[in-house]
């Protein structure tokens, strides 16, 4: 048991650190921010998908360089880091916008909220009954006799 501990314990050791993690964690917490934000102040969802591209620049560009840094320091090519330097951080930003959307109001909450006009009653169509419906009593046929 003592061995199998110290085997993880040195694997957990060989295991490089995580460079990206502050960077990350700063980037996200700043679309966080936003977010929540946006949702409180009600922000329109035009005024959302216009301004949200723009926001976290300074922390968006920290966290591309040290993703693309991470990856050529494990040996990737640099259009290969750019790659995923750009794949995490729309999958950080696709994250977010999500949150903002899920918490609009639905489509159908907004037309319960507000009433419709008043329909008038809606009433059949005569069918005619000779075409639906079999007649009420029998042909008369003559009595042989």
């Amino acid at each position: 048991m003592l061995e199998s501990v110290a085997l993880l314990v040195a694997a957990m050791a060989m295991q490089p650190a995580d460079t990206t993690r502050a960077v990350r964690e700063a980037y996200t917490r700043c679309l966080r921010v936003y977010v929540e934000r946006s949702l409180t102040e009600r922000m329109a969802p035009a005024a959302f998908a216009t301004a949200y591209p723009q926001q976290c620049m300074t922390e968006q560009n920290a966290y591309r360089a040290a993703v693309i840094a991470r990856e050529v320091a494990a040996r990737s090519s640099r259009a290969d880091a750019e790659e995923s330097a750009t794949m995490e951080i729309d999958d950080a930003r696709l994250n977010f916008s999500e949150r903002f959307d899920m918490a609009q109001p639905e489509p159908a909450q907004q037309a319960a909220a507000t009433p419709a006009p008043a329909a008038a009653p809606a009433t059949p169509a005569p069918t005619p009954a000779a075409a639906t419906e079999p007649p009420a009593t029998p042909p008369s046929t003559p009595n042989p006799g």
